[in-house]
C-alpha cells in the first residue's frame, strides 16, 4: 500500500513540476540599472495569453526607485505581435507613464514598431524648488521570434 501511495505522488508530481516550472519562466526576466545616487531602474517583461493563436502581446516596464527605494515613476512599453514559425511582426507598439512623486515630469516619449520589435523612448525629468535638476532617458525594447518568444 505504501508503494502505491508514493508511485501515485511520484506521477503527480512528475507531471507537475514541469507545469509549473513553464509558467514560472514566462515572467523571471528582469534587469536592474543602478546609479551613483543610489537611484535605480528595474526592467521587467510580462507576457500576455492572446485568443487568437498566433499572436502574442507583452509589456516591457521600466520603474525607477530613489535611493531609499520609493516608487518615483514607470514606463511600460505595449507591444503586440504575429508569429507563424518561420517569421514574427509587430503589429502595435504604445508606451505609457505613470508619475508617483510631484518631482518629475514626462520631458518626452515616443513608441514606434519596426519588422518583429517594439520600441519606445521615454525622457523623464526632475525638479527641485522649480528648476530641472536631472534628466533620465532610457529605451525599452520588446521582440517577438517566430515561435511566439518575447524578449
Amino acid at each position: 500500500m505504501k508503494r502505491l501511495i508514493s508511485l501515485a505522488l511520484l506521477m503527480i508530481l512528475l507531471v507537475t513540476l514541469p507545469l509549473n516550472t513553464l509558467a514560472a519562466e514566462r515572467y523571471d526576466e528582469q534587469m536592474t540599472t543602478y546609479f551613483e545616487d543610489g537611484s535605480y531602474l528595474v526592467e521587467t517583461i510580462e507576457e500576455h495569453e492572446m485568443r487568437a493563436s498566433g499572436t502574442k502581446s507583452g509589456t516591457k516596464t521600466k520603474t525607477f526607485y530613489d535611493s531609499n527605494s520609493e516608487i518615483k515613476w514607470k514606463t511600460v512599453l505595449n507591444g503586440t505581435f504575429t508569429y507563424s514559425g518561420t517569421s514574427s511582426t509587430c503589429t502595435s507598439s504604445s508606451c505609457n507613464v505613470t508619475i508617483y512623486s510631484s518631482e518629475w515630469y514626462t520631458v518626452s516619449k515616443s513608441a514606434t514598431k519596426s519588422g518583429n520589435t517594439a520600441n519606445a523612448s521615454v525622457t523623464m525629468g526632475e525638479k527641485l524648488l522649480g528648476v530641472t535638476v536631472r534628466k533620465i532617458s532610457t529605451n525599452l525594447s520588446l521582440s517577438c521570434d517566430a515561435n511566439g518568444n518575447l524578449n
